[in-house]
Parts: structure tokens; sequence; C-alpha cells
């Protein structure tokens, strides 16, 4: 296995800014492999979430086409989720011991007129976690631009830890809404992250960040991995992992969040 190179500077640019931008992190014949699977999933009409009952209002399937635990129905996707040049990056930039699987998810942005952007929101208030610090990998599965929908992040505005949870499908929710409340006001750019097909971003939880609306006539997709480190303890929370025997305040374990990659010292 072939690690990427990954010095402690990259470390030091994540832990100050709240994300990592590798790009072409896969070749073009992995890239096929993936969205060919990703393809195969839609063709399929996969359930967003195995098990769920839950429904997706118009309006969040206008920002994008989510579905969840991919890796337990479709090997190939379990190939990249498990990829372990991912997981150990994951571990380098978190420092940590070992980093474990929460879930991955396609997200699939539909293409046209219809298509909505992602309000500015973090993934952390999300997850069933009590501290904050899990991350995670977004693969691009096509040529990412800001008129398909690419992301774009706030730098270092991990550092303002878990908000209020934003409305991804109400039209005017943003968790920079939630911040001028309170006083503060951002005045940092947006780092705009586009990439070719195969490049990865690596974002921290609580990093504010959104997608564009997809204004071209073909779907964005992309592939998401997200990361526990092993500080990270269970909150007691619905775990869209899949586990059913998790203890509130204890590590994540079991079959659902296996460790995906550790340190050999």
């Amino acid at each position: 296995m072939i690690l990427p190179q990954i010095g402690e500077e990259d470390v030091h640019f994540f832990q100050e800014n709240g994300y990592l931008q590798i790009h072409h992190f896969f070749s073009p014949d992995e890239v096929a492999e993936l969205g060919a699977a990703l393809d195969q999933t839609v063709a399929d009409k996969r359930s967003r979430i195995r098990g769920s009952d839950s429904t997706v209002s118009d309006d969040y399937a206008r920002v994008f086409n989510q579905m969840v635990n991919l890796w337990e129905d479709y090997p190939v996707v379990r190939k990249y989720t498990f990829d372990p040049r991912l997981a150990e990056v994951v571990r380098r930039v978190s420092r940590c011991r070992h980093v474990r699987l929460y879930h991955d998810h396609a997200l699939i942005k539909p293409p046209g007129q219809h298509s909505k952007e992602t309000n500015w929101h973090q993934d952390a208030p999300y997850w069933p976690m009590q501290q904050v610090g899990a991350l995670s990998a977004w693969i691009a599965v096509d040529d990412v631009t800001v008129e398909n929908g690419c992301m774009q992040f706030i730098p270092g505005s991990h550092t303002y830890g878990r908000l209020a949870p934003v409305p991804l499908g109400t039209e005017g929710a943003s968790v920079l809404k939630t911040i001028a409340e309170t006083g503060v006001t951002m005045e940092i750019e947006p780092a705009v992250m586009a990439m070719e097909a195969g490049g990865v971003t690596f974002h921290h939880g609580c990093l504010f960040h959104h997608a564009t609306p997809n204004r071209t006539d073909r779907p964005r997709r992309a592939l998401a991995i997200i990361y526990i480190p092993d500080y990270i303890t269970y909150d007691g929370r619905w775990d869209a992992g899949g586990a059913k025997d998790l203890e509130a305040g204890k590590p994540f374990t079991g079959p659902q969040h296996p460790i995906l990659a550790e340190d050999s010292v």
C-alpha cells in the first residue's frame, strides 16, 4: 500500500483551517469503478437509509440524493469506504491512535434549474457523538466546479465549536446566520474546493461549509466517508451507522463501526 505523502505541515494546516484538499488522490480507473458503482445504486433505487421509515422532502431531494451505508450492499463501494489510504490520512490529521467508520454516504446533487444549494452548515450537530473531532473524506467522482455544486469552506470556522443544527432543506437557513446572532462577524472569504474527479477533501465536523446548486445537465456525484477518532464517545442518540448495542458515554464499537486505520507503534 502506497500512502499519500502527508507531512506535519499538512497536519498543521488541517488543525488550523479545519480542512485539507488532496488532488488526484484516486486514479482515473478507480474513479470510473466507483462512479459505475454509484450509478448502480441509483439504478437500483437504493433507499436512503436501510431500515429507516424516514421520508425526504422535495426541497431536501433538490439539495442532494443521499444514500447511507452503501458499503453494506455494494462490494465496490466498500472498497473505497474501507480504503486504508483515506483512513490513514484521517488518523494523521486527527492526531489520534485509531479511527473508526461512522458511515459512508453517496451525495448525488441533481442537475438543472430546480437544483438547490446546500445551506451553510456544520456536520457535527447531526452526529450522535459527545465530543467534536469526527471528520469526513469527500471523494469527487465527477469534476467539481462552482457550476455543478462544489463545496466551499470557511477556513478556521471549526474553532467555533458545535452549534445548532441547520435544516438543509429550508430556504435561507444558514449557520452563518446562527453565528451572526452571537455578534460574531465572519469576514473570511470561502475556500472554493473545485477539483478534478479523483480529488479528495477532508473536513472537520464543525467546519462551516456549503455547496452551490448544480446548474449543469448532469448529476454531480460524490462519496463521503465519516470517521470517528478514538477519543469520541457515543451520546445515546440514533446511530445512522446502524449499530443497536452502543452505550451512551462509551466508545463506538462493533461491526458497524470497524477500525479503519490504527497506529502500528
